[in-house]
């Protein structure tokens, strides 16, 4: 009888002992999951707000001197006025579009590892901000066009007239009174952090 006893009192440890593994297991597996995604989450929205100051940046009036490459010595002994000034306004335009690549492919890498642990929920809401960079590298296409020395004026005056037809989003004139572009812009991104808020705080 006691040999019994005491076999029934050692499988209900060892049922215990498995109940209480497999429950220890369950919750450092939640946690680790919680860590991930926390840890997805954060990386998510850093990723975004730089891709938003890249944006920005673009659209801002003021094309600083350094911001300017020079030609080539020998290549700037051929330019008049005119063409060493467009030289310099698009390679700034240029680096700084290449600053929003950049920026860009970091963000799309997160957001493949994001899509699969959370679906594709959070690639619809990045699409608005993905139509807003178009439609600003348009704005961009059209005003180097313009400005460029060697475009025919047939042209010149084609894509004035497209230019006329958008709104205009090439500058943000003033960060205290944001223009409709940089309001949609913000509201994109506050919907991409309420979205994400619930993995941020876990």
């Amino acid at each position: 009888m006691l040999t019994v006893i005491k076999d029934i009192v050692l499988t209900c440890g060892a049922l215990v002992g498995i109940y209480v593994a497999i429950r220890g297991l369950n919750t450092w597996n939640r946690q680790l999951r919680g860590t991930s995604e926390y840890d997805l989450a954060r990386r998510v929205l850093r990723a975004v707000y730089r891709h938003r100051d890249a944006l920005k940046n673009v659209r801002n009036p003021a094309v600083w001197v350094n911001e300017q490459p020079h030609p080539p010595e020998e290549e700037a002994k051929k330019m008049n006025s005119e063409q060493l000034h467009f030289y310099g306004i698009s390679g700034a335009y240029q680096k700084r579009w290449d600053r929003v690549i950049e920026v860009r492919i970091d963000l799309q890498a997160e957001l493949l590892e994001a899509e699969i642990l959370w679906g594709k929920a959070l690639n619809a809401l990045i699409e608005p901000i993905h139509k807003l960079e178009r439609e600003l590298f348009l704005a961009v296409l059209n005003y180097i066009t313009i400005i460029n020395p060697v475009t025919e004026p047939e042209t010149k005056k084609a894509y004035i007239d497209i230019k006329n037809k958008k709104r205009d989003v090439l500058y943000e004139i003033s960060e205290d009174e944001p223009d409709e572009y940089a309001r949609e812009l913000t509201s994109a991104i506050t919907a991409i952090e309420s979205h994400l808020k619930p993995h941020l705080r876990r």
